[in-house]
């Protein structure tokens, strides 16, 4: 009876070893820690090519933190809406668009099914240029909401007394934040039948209310159909890149956006509010915005880490500039630490923080 106990709490002790429980074995340690003497192949056999496919590249230290000791928290928590509804009307100035947090791979067969249920014919669709046209539909005169009810609706004694046509143009374009799309809208009108009055797109509605009214259509149409499922063009799909792009050098990484420079202030200060970075000042003429920022400054906690941190200190945010400029006709935002003292590992660390914030914000 005492031999089978024995036996029983021996291998008891070893099962608990091998699961862990009684500290990690030396075969453990050997897979975990230990190294192997490489392959040797014989010299009488074929070697085979090696490629190494997990090669560690040079790394380029352009920030300087080679040898540095650096104190950091926790990274920043992982956003999936970044504080950004899904469907948006933009204006800024008498530009109008809609923010779609969609890839144009799904919004552009949408728009296509939105003028053919609204019987809308089509002269030119450019997937390429991200571009649709539409012919002239004759549409009773005025305001904007009587105006577009009646496109594509009126019976053949209406359009017989109807004195004008409309006719849109609509842009499908990536938008700042990677996998956005933007909307744009621009429309024209001309009494019916008369070619002479028929001008070229210039980028300026005759009708700014009409065109109004149309973004949001398009806008109302395209939320309504979400939840849908996917429809996917494989031809937009070839057109998803952002209009921000990153850029690493020696002195850090900087944001190149193709936009102008409204366009890009407008995006910036937009992105520093919704990710609740603390704008202090701003400048617009020299294109600077001065802002205090810190990862646990500015990080959202939940409701547990608000319980268990209560009586903690929140830590201070660090002062940045933020800067828009223009350089050989290309708009780059760029941020620098604006301390008396010279900027540490720690500031520099945080700075590549921010810039991907302002990227990740940017809508």
């Amino acid at each position: 009876m005492r031999k089978t106990t024995l036996i029983f709490v021996l291998l008891f002790l070893s099962s608990c070893g091998s699961l862990g429980w009684l500290g990690k074995s030396d075969a453990q340690k050997k897979l975990e820690e230990g190294t192997s003497k490489p392959t040797k192949i014989p010299s009488e056999l074929d070697a085979p090519i090696f490629n190494d496919p997990m090669a560690i590249p040079d790394i380029q230290d352009f920030r300087g933190l080679s040898g540095s000791e650096i104190e950091l928290g926790l990274p920043d928590p992982l956003a999936t809406n970044f504080g950004v509804e899904q469907i948006l009307i933009r204006r800024l100035g008498d530009n109008r668009w809609v923010f779609v947090d969609l890839p144009v791979a799904t919004v552009w067969p949408r728009v296509l099914i939105f003028f053919e249920e609204k019987n809308f014919p089509l002269t030119s669709v450019e997937v390429s240029g991200g571009r649709i046209e539409t012919d002239w539909v004759v549409g009773s005169s005025g305001d904007a909401e009587n105006i577009f009810e009646s496109l594509g609706n009126l019976n053949r004694d209406e359009i017989q007394d109807s004195l004008y046509e409309y006719s849109f143009n609509v842009l499908v374009e990536a938008g700042v934040r990677s996998g956005s799309t933007e909307l744009y809208v621009e429309e024209r009108n001309r009494l019916r039948n008369d070619e002479n009055l028929s001008t070229p797109w210039d980028g300026v509605s005759d009708d700014p209310a009409l065109e109004s009214k149309m973004l949001s259509a398009l806008a109302y149409y395209i939320g309504e159909r979400i939840a849908e499922g996917p429809s996917i063009s494989l031809a937009a799909a070839t057109r998803q890149a952002s209009k921000v792009e990153t850029i690493s050098g020696e002195s850090g990484t900087v944001l190149k956006y193709r936009l102008d420079f409204d366009r890009t202030w407008a995006t910036i200060g937009r992105a520093l509010e919704d990710a609740e970075v603390e704008v202090v000042d701003l400048d617009r003429s020299a294109g600077v915005y001065y802002v205090n920022y810190s990862s646990l400054a500015n990080s959202k906690s939940g409701f547990l880490k608000r319980i268990f941190n209560s009586g903690e200190e929140k830590k201070e945010g660090r002062p940045f500039l933020v800067t828009v400029t223009s350089q050989s006709g290309q708009i780059i935002v760029n941020a620098a630490p604006s301390g008396e003292s010279s900027p540490g590992p720690e500031d520099l660390v945080l700075r590549e923080r921010l810039i991907k914030i302002i990227k990740e914000y940017s809508t």
